[in-house]
Parts: C-alpha cells; sequence; structure tokens
C-alpha cells in the first residue's frame, strides 16, 4: 500500500510482531527493497523512496548524511512508527547508520546491505567521479550500471530509476556527501548491527567496510562472495535470506559480542 509522509514516499508490506525499516541505495528507488522484502516474512516492511529519487523528488535532498537521515527520521515517525529495525542499502546503509547514530532509542537493530562505508571516499574516486558527471546521460549511465553488475541483464531498471534524481541530489551525494566521514562516531553505536558484503562489490571498499565492522561494538560481517554492488537486483532472495538470519538472532536478544571476523559463505 502506497503512502506519502513529509514529502517521502514509501509502500507497506507484511504482517509481523517487528517493523522493518528498509532504505535502498543511490540512484534507486523503493523497487530495489520491495525486491528483497517479497522474500521476507514474518515482518511488517515500510519500504522508503530516499529524498530526491523516485516519488519523493519533492523531499528536502542536498545529498548530505545529516539532512536526509533527519528528513527519514521524520516520514518514519510521519508512518507512526516509534521502534523499528533498518535495513540501508549502499547510500541507504549510510543513512540508516546516521539514523541509529542520532535517534539511538529507536533503533532496534541494524543492517547495512553493501552499505556505503562510514569514512566516505576521496575525489580521485573513478566509479564515483564516473556517476557524477553521467548525470541525465542515458548512454553513460546504462554503461556504468553495467559494468558495476554481476549480472546485467538483471539490472537495467536501475538507469530508469537514476534518470529521476534530482540534480541537487545527484551532485551533493556523489560530490560531497560521499566524500566526508562518519567514522570516528562508530564506536557510539549501540544497537546490533551487521553488514552484508558482496566478494564482487566493485563499488565499495571492502577494507573500508570491515574497519566500520571493527568499530561498532558488537557487530559482525558476512561475506557472500558471488555479490555485486547490486545483488539487490541480482539476488533478492540470498540478501532476504541474511537479513533474516541476522534480525532473528538480533531480536531475540542471543547475538554474539564483537564478532570482527568476517564470515565467509558462498551465495546460492
Amino acid at each position: 500500500m502506497p503512502h506519502t509522509s513529509s514529502g517521502i514516499y514509501w509502500e507497506e508490506h507484511g504482517q509481523g510482531p517487528l517493523t522493518l525499516v528498509m532504505l535502498p541505495g543511490f540512484g534507486a528507488s523503493a523497487d530495489l527493497m520491495t525486491g528483497i522484502a517479497r522474500h521476507l516474512s514474518g515482518f511488517r516492511v515500510l519500504v522508503f523512496d530516499l529524498p530526491g529519487h523516485g516519488q519523493s523528488v519533492r523531499a528536502p535532498a542536498d545529498g548530505r548524511l545529516p539532512t536526509l537521515a533527519a528528513t527519514l527520521h521524520d516520514a518514519i515517525n510521519d508512518a507512526g512508527v516509534d521502534t523499528y529495525c533498518l535495513v540501508g542499502y549502499s547510500l541507504g546503509g549510510a543513512i540508516a547508520v546516521r539514523i541509529a547514530l542520532d535517534y539511538p532509542d529507536e533503533v532496534r537493530a541494524l543492517v547495512g546491505v553493501v552499505p556505503w562505508n562510514a569514512a566516505g571516499t576521496t575525489a580521485g574516486d573513478e566509479v564515483i567521479a564516473g556517476f557524477d558527471a553521467a548525470y541525465g546521460n542515458v548512454e553513460a549511465l546504462t554503461q556504468g550500471v553495467a559494468a558495476i553488475s554481476v549480472d546485467p541483464s538483471k539490472t537495467s531498471s536501475l538507469t530508469s530509476s537514476m534518470l529521476t534524481v534530482t540534480e541537487q541530489m545527484w551532485h551533493g551525494w556523489l560530490a560531497g556527501g560521499a566524500l566526508t566521514s562518519q567514522a570516528d562516531e562508530l564506536p557510539e553505536l549501540r544497537v546490533p548491527t551487521c553488514y552484508i558484503l558482496g566478494g564482487k562489490d566493485v563499488v565499495v571498499d571492502q577494507a573500508k567496510q570491515l574497519d566500520d565492522v571493527r568499530r561498532i561494538p558488537g557487530s559482525r560481517a558476512v561475506l557472500l562472495s558471488e555479490l555485486g554492488h547490486l545483488c539487490g537486483l541480482e539476488m533478492p532472495d540470498v540478501v532476504a535470506n541474511e537479513i533474516s538470519n541476522f534480525l532473528e538472532a538480533a531480536t531475540h536478544e542471543i547475538l554474539p559480542g564483537a564478532d570482527v571476523e568476517t564470515s565467509h559463505r558462498q551465495s546460492r
């Protein structure tokens, strides 16, 4: 069922005792997370379009993590949700970390799916700079999406959703927000946290992602060797299974202590 809160579009799926808020990645629409949510059961799932994306293009979107997080937090609260588990994909993962830092009493657990690393990147990052320069260019974006895909036949829809992103949000993130760091704040996180990483991810620096995990108390990482950065489109069932496994443990308070050793698994 579609809704709009604070200029932010969101959809509700499923039923369950836990509310799961899902935030897609940069350039993606709510459809990315809806595809994963179809493989989840036992949760009430709220899937949001990011500010400046999809059907949330009228919401404030400057590409900076604090303002993106505040806007989405207001929309989550407007949806009548007081406590929830957060799943963030890529940029959505970085926003989810910001929300968990700023509103610790509301977030019960945090999952980052190929999350953007907290330390950010540098102006010399060729992938990020390439997408920044490709704003509105269908051919260049199509080539860029294919280049970061493991199975391009399953990811072509991303180009269309990228074309909906506002120019302020596009450049504000790729030439601004992506260069900033919130890594020093990670030790302040006090919610069960898991990073789901892809062994074939060519967008986010895996070493930096693992550094995030080591900084977050009690967190863990799962490395799936065959997953790339667009695994939510390519293998949504595998991603959903890892989300379910972690949340079942975390919400029953059986998550082990600081597990900074990466679990390596072969994706199906």
